[in-house]
């Protein structure tokens, strides 16, 4: 993990697999985490970046105390190295609008929209149904008071020979004709009413379907997170008081640290529950999490070895941005995440 203290040192480990940040960012970045740990009081860890068209986004994030496991809270910044927290959205439209549009690149503009242009349509639609049926409307009140009028001047013409225009003509003006003449063309002020509600809940259903990209960003970064973000086996431990805590971890050797069982998941263990933790007998227990190996396909991981043979390498095919680094015998390691957010959707076909 990636904090103020160590960023440098990690991240010139992480150059040697083509995942690092410039000398500008480098400096941007600190000074960014710096300025958030003053204003969160806590340790702030540096998480990674999304490529956008126009900008990237630089990810942090900070641990919240939970009942069981640490959440994670993100915050994000563009090149003015301001963070801002990233709010959840509405994941479930976001999962279903990233299966229709699996291949959309990140804008880099924190106020746009993500999925703003379907919903124009739809607008446009509704809106060509509404002029059809108020042109439509409009012909057959025209037609009907053309009628009217043809009535009216027969009327008076009869009015004339009787000598009782004037009064017919005042009472035309009348509002209970104007009511009369409101019911013959069909149109009521219920109606309207009704139509002025359902328009304004079609625009507010509208707007509730619409993905800004802050709320796609913060739904990838979370996603990325849960399916790549990994430690050691042995490097957290639940103590008898349901604490969940870091271990003094002092390294693996060569031939542990070649095995997809000594890497696990920093995230809440799928098959894991408080009862089953309370029934262990040991002090602690450090091999609670999901290992690398039970994911499926197990063979999206890729472990390598550097030609000093002290230090290990691990990335994942599924989110080729993603990188891992150990360097054996020693406490130190970190992962970091550079790429486009995007998923390697050719994986199945690439995979022997």
């Amino acid at each position: 993990m990636i904090n103020l203290k160590n960023l440098d040192f990690h991240l010139g480990n992480l150059t040697e697999s083509n995942r690092c940040l410039n000398h500008e960012e480098k400096l941007g970045v600190t000074l960014g985490m710096t300025n958030l740990e003053e204003e969160v009081k806590k340790e702030i860890y540096l998480w990674g970046k999304i490529e956008g068209i126009e900008n990237d986004y630089y990810i942090t994030y900070h641990f919240k105390d939970d009942d069981f496991f640490p959440k994670k809270v993100f915050y994000y910044c563009n090149d003015d190295y301001k963070f801002h927290e990233l709010i959840k959205g509405n994941d479930h439209l976001i999962e279903k609008l990233e299966r229709k549009m699996p291949f959309t690149l990140f804008n880099g503009v924190p106020d746009s929209f993500y999925s703003k242009g379907s919903i124009c349509k739809r607008k446009e639609n509704d809106n060509d149904k509404y002029t059809d049926a108020t042109e439509s409307n409009g012909e057959n009140s025209e037609s009907k008071k053309s009628e009217n009028e043809s009535d009216e001047e027969n009327n008076d013409e009869s009015d004339d020979e009787s000598g009782e225009g004037s009064e017919q003509s005042w009472d035309d003006n009348s509002p209970q004709n104007d009511k009369h003449e409101y019911k013959n063309n069909g149109i009521n002020d219920n109606n309207i009413n009704n139509d002025n509600n359902n328009r304004n809940n079609k625009n507010k259903s509208e707007r509730q379907n619409d993905i800004t990209e802050l709320e796609r960003l913060s739904y990838v970064i979370r996603k990325i997170d849960n399916d790549t973000f990994i430690i050691p086996h042995d490097s957290i431990k639940i103590t008898n008081n349901m604490e969940m805590k870091f271990s003094n971890f002092s390294g693996l050797n060569i031939i542990d640290a070649l095995k997809l069982t000594s890497w696990v998941h920093f995230r809440y263990p799928k098959n894991l529950t408080s009862d089953k933790i309370k029934n262990y007998n040991t002090f602690f227990l450090n091999n609670f999490l999901d290992t690398i190996k039970s994911d499926i396909p197990s063979n999206a991981w890729n472990i390598k070895i550097n030609k000093e043979l002290n230090k290990i390498s691990i990335i994942n095919f599924l989110y080729p941005g993603y990188t891992f680094y150990h360097t054996l015998n020693t406490p130190f390691y970190a992962s970091i995440y550079i790429g486009n957010g995007l998923p390697n959707h050719d994986l199945p076909f690439l995979l022997p």
